[in-house]
């Protein structure tokens, strides 16, 4: 088991399923791809990165569980990713998800991502969740990182027809939101 504390809290608060289908956005190769990973049996997890040498990374640190099916990764930047598309052998089409990931991915708080947000709705199914994240310590410790202003991410999913909600725990925001 991975053992971020972090990873382990936002898993927790997305309340991840076995036979959930999880798309996260920037992982790099950070600890959340196990910590979300363990916790599938019949679910999978589709990573995508902008960054070659992050996915060249996350393709050698989890090798085993990209083996097993259950890890699937690939270069893309969200701004780039179209559905009925297929990235790095990965097909990406509408409700394709039920749970979609960010952690500290300033896209959504530094502009406006209408149609990055646009795209995700299409690809998370019925009942699925946006899940952003900001913050580097524990949910246990005293706030010290710096963190994007929570209304701003309210007002731009707002604009894009998500209703959210803030949650805070140590030194993590979470904003977890579900299109209307």
């Amino acid at each position: 088991m991975a053992d971020d504390a972090r990873f382990r809290w936002i898993v927790e608060t997305m309340d991840v399923g076995p036979a959930d289908r999880v798309l996260e956005i920037g992982p790099g190769s950070s600890d959340s791809i196990a910590c979300i990973s363990e916790r599938l049996d019949d679910g999978h997890y589709v990573g995508i990165d902008r960054s070659a040498t992050a996915i060249a990374r996350a393709v050698k640190r989890y090798a085993a569980l990209i083996d097993s099916g259950r890890v699937r990764l690939a270069q893309v930047g969200l701004e780039e990713l179209r559905l009925d598309h297929t990235i790095d052998g990965i097909a990406f089409a509408p409700g394709d998800f039920d749970k979609v990931l960010a952690v500290n991915v300033n896209l959504f708080w530094t502009k406006q991502p209408t149609a990055e947000l646009a795209v995700l709705r299409q690809l998370l199914g019925p009942d699925g969740t946006l899940n952003l994240f900001y913050g580097y310590g524990s949910p246990d410790a005293a706030a010290t990182s710096p963190k994007v202003p929570p209304g701003k991410l309210v007002q731009h999913l707002a604009a894009a027809d998500f209703t959210a909600r803030a949650i805070v725990a140590g030194d993590l925001l979470g904003i977890i939101a579900r299109p209307r």
